[in-house]
């Protein structure tokens, strides 16, 4: 084993009363991007995370729940656990989630034998009545090669760290859910929710006796968006069946709660590039899906009930989105929809969108609509706002690249945080880990990343008041850019190119700009610096007005904050803790702006 490794792993779990001291964070900050392959679970921490699923329980404990996915196939089936105290040291627990308890309906309605290869993707989290819920997805093309087979199946438990149960079982495993169903008259004749099959008749295969022997309606030949079936099998119908993510206010930390036809009920998105996202119910005590037609629940899974497995609000006509997560915020009226965009091995990256309404339009800060057509879906990496993209501060700083798989979250403390994953170029693209960032509302209500990864700052370390000449400085910035441009991409030990969109494959590289006390901008950008204020929370906010340097041309006005934050990038604790910007422009490009503060403004002879 690596002995810097486990130097790093022993200063990054010392502890004294239940308190951490700020050097054993920022050790293990040092250590993070070794590149160690280690082959035990229980010692991954953050390595080895894919599409993260964030959650809090009541004791301030946070957990991610994640793919089946680590280099070389190691670990455990049925879904990875990490939990940390501080968002910055997770430690991966040995045991899946699932712990081998999967739907063995579902597995007979595949035909899956022990020869096959099935797994587990992208969980979800809340917590209802004491219990724990999980929706994740399964897939598998054991029917026919290249045919996916798919199922979001619901599991639950009496604690965070599992196991899960499938849920038509799991009142027999454990007594306190038992106690709980009961008090709550929910039964479960089924544990599925929504399955999709890309071909059309694979319900005539299996004997009526199988719970999942109903018809399938989400197949390869159902067309999302006019809810009609077509005439042939392909990969532009029908919705993929992962990435089951609920609808939160992140103003609250709460669910969102529907009315359908009087019933409460929670929305549900899922999907995965094939006919696009939906938008789905589901019932508040049971989370047993609800036909929206007459608000009853359905025993079985939703797509057996035309109509009841979904509204498209976003992608479509196979266009590569995924892993979307819809937010509302209560201060700002507008639903929020993420959705991760691209091959993640190559050109990954995480767009969003707003709309008044939960199912939609969605468009993003340039104006464009989400919910694809035939001819949009032909360049949809130019739709989306670039929240989260390949980017690297400066020439020595750690390029990042294929960010996606997002969560977000509110947690006890008023923290709206950002889960995903990300692969670098500086280690092999097998190599993928966990990342947290904080997010932001800007005063226009758009949302923004500090695009440091999270780290705890104590409050002596924050800037106590925001001027002029303490925001003035020497800047690495970087402007997002989208672009439908494709060409031959070569990760770091990839071998043979691939082709890839560039502008989302290749990490910008910031540039440097100068911020004078006076507020004007100079260097690789020139324009305004204005400060507008303060938010509810305390924060900065400001206006930059950018122009291209050589033409004097308005680039676009963007709206934002400046705040402290720690740059993982620096290897010494004082040089880590850094002013930010992160702005976004919604009038013209709808392109975001970050940056961290290199160096502070020199002072002026004659002054202290």
């Amino acid at each position: 084993m690596n002995k810097k490794f486990l130097l790093a792993s022993a200063a990054a779990f010392t502890f004294c009363a239940g308190q951490f001291f700020a050097e054993p964070l920022e050790a293990y900050v040092r250590s993070k991007y070794l590149g160690t392959d280690n082959p035990v679970q229980g010692q991954w921490g953050s390595l080895n995370c894919h599409d993260p699923k964030i959650f809090q329980d009541d004791d301030g404990t946070y957990y991610v729940y994640s793919t089946d996915a680590s280099i070389g196939g190691r670990g455990r089936k049925g879904l990875q656990i990490r939990k940390s105290e501080d968002l910055v040291k997770w430690e991966c627990l040995s045991d899946s989630a699932l712990q081998d308890y999967w739907d063995e309906a579902w597995m007979e309605w595949v035909g899956f034998d022990d020869e096959d290869e099935a797994s587990s993707w992208a969980p979800t989290v809340i917590k209802a009545n004491g219990l724990y819920y999980m929706m994740h997805g399964i897939i598998t093309d054991r029917v026919s090669k290249n045919y996916p087979t798919a199922e979001i199946t619901l599991a639950i438990a009496d604690n965070a760290e599992g196991p899960f149960y499938p849920a038509k079982i799991a009142a027999e495993n454990s007594d306190k859910i038992a106690a709980v169903l009961k008090k709550l008259g929910v039964e479960y004749k089924s544990s599925g929710v929504i399955r999709y099959s890309m071909q059309e008749d694979l319900y005539e295969d299996f004997s009526s006796d199988n719970e999942n022997s109903n018809t399938c309606y989400n197949t390869g030949i159902y067309n999302t968006q006019t809810q009609e079936d077509g005439d042939s099998v392909g990969w532009l119908s029908g919705f993929g069946c992962i990435d089951p993510e609920f609808v939160s206010d992140v103003a609250t930390g709460k669910l969102m709660e529907y009315k359908v036809k009087g019933r409460d009920c929670y929305g549900l998105t899922y999907g995965s590039w094939k006919g696009g996202i939906a938008f789905m119910y589901v019932d508040k005590a049971s989370l047993k899906p609800v036909n929206p037609s007459d608000g009853k629940v359905i025993e079985y899974t939703a797509d057996s009930v035309r109509g009841a497995f979904g509204t498209a609000i976003g992608g479509g006509y196979g266009a590569a989105y995924e892993g979307a997560q819809v937010i509302y915020n209560s201060s700002t009226g507008y639903y929020y929809l993420f959705v991760s965009m691209g091959n993640l091995d190559h050109d990954y990256r995480v767009g969003v969108g707003r709309s008044k309404e939960v199912t939609g339009p969605y468009l993003d800060a340039g104006g464009k609509v989400m919910l694809l057509d035939g001819l949009t879906s032909s360049y949809f990496h130019t739709i989306g706002s670039k929240i989260k993209g390949a980017f690297q501060f400066g020439k020595t700083g750690k390029p990042f690249r294929c960010q996606g798989g997002q969560s977000i979250m509110r947690d006890q403390e008023g923290k709206i945080l950002f889960a995903c994953h990300a692969r670098t170029n500086f280690l092999p693209g097998w190599f993928f880990y966990l990342q947290v960032n904080q997010m932001f509302f800007n005063e226009e209500g758009w949302p923004l990343l500090d695009q440091n990864e999270y780290f705890p700052l104590e409050e002596g370390e924050k800037t106590s008041e925001f001027t002029m000449e303490s925001v003035a400085g020497t800047y690495e910035v970087v402007l997002t850019v989208r672009d439908n441009k494709t060409g031959p991409f070569s990760g770091f030990a990839y071998g043979e190119p691939v082709d890839a969109n560039l502008a989302d494959a290749n990490p910008t590289v910031s540039k440097k700009i100068v911020i004078d006390a006076d507020g004007k901008i100079s260097g690789a950008y020139s324009g305004n610096l204005e400060l507008n204020g303060n938010d509810e929370e305390g924060r900065q906010y400001i206006t930059v007005s950018l122009k291209d340097s050589k033409s004097s041309d308005l680039i676009g006005n963007f709206k934002g904050f400046v705040f402290d934050s720690y740059d993982w990038n620096e290897m010494t604790g004082k040089k880590a803790r850094k002013l930010s910007i992160s702005l976004l422009d919604s009038e013209k490009t709808g392109e975001y702006l970050f940056g961290n503060r290199s160096a502070p403004a020199k002072a002026k002879k004659g002054k202290k």
